[in-house]
């Protein structure tokens, strides 16, 4: 988490010293930022969240506003997959199921600290293989659910998940030559 809250400060005073490189109407820029994604309403509210004071965005200050919202997210809800794993009413195969989803959250997690180690080091090829891939972790933990016809728990946290890389993706591709 330490490493979502650096890269913020560090982004954010990179766009105070080049403000020729940033928007400076927040609004709009969240707007033209979000105006590029599929879920445009999440876009703006996850940032929103994180940085309710933003005065200046650019492409990096976004993603990583966006990472670190995704961050919260998918450890809120690998809080709550741990909990239910302790539910004593849940049946064996959902037990197996939830276990496998803590691991597909922690493998997601992984591939999130890679994503913004690449927005640091420029290598937007790695920050979308690896923002892909963690759509690819989530999409697992509910196919497990879907491949033994049980009703997931969790498939509202994986969908919001899922569109806010969704989110970082297609902004993403905003920086792309």
């Amino acid at each position: 988490m330490r490493v979502f809250i650096v890269l913020a400060v560090v982004l954010t005073l990179a766009a105070l010293l080049h403000p020729s490189a940033t928007a400076t109407n927040s609004n709009n820029s969240l707007k033209f930022f979000c105006s590029h994604t599929d879920y445009s309403g999440l876009c703006i509210k996850s940032i929103k969240e994180i940085a309710p004071r933003l005065k200046r965005a650019n492409i990096n200050i976004v993603l990583a506003i966006l990472l670190h919202s995704i961050d919260v997210r998918a450890r809120q809800g690998k809080a709550f997959t741990l909990w239910l794993t302790k539910q004593s009413h849940s049946r064996a195969k959902t037990l197996e199921l939830l276990h496998d989803c803590v691991d597909f959250y922690d493998t997601a997690l992984d591939n999130l600290a890679s994503a913004t180690k690449a927005i640091k080091a420029g290598d937007i090829d790695t920050r979308d293989a690896m923002l892909s891939s963690m759509i690819s972790n989530f999409g697992s933990c509910e196919d497990g659910f879907n491949e033994f016809a049980i009703k997931s728990p969790l498939t509202d946290r994986i969908t919001m998940l899922k569109n806010m890389v969704d989110n970082c993706l297609a902004i993403g591709e905003l920086s792309r030559p």
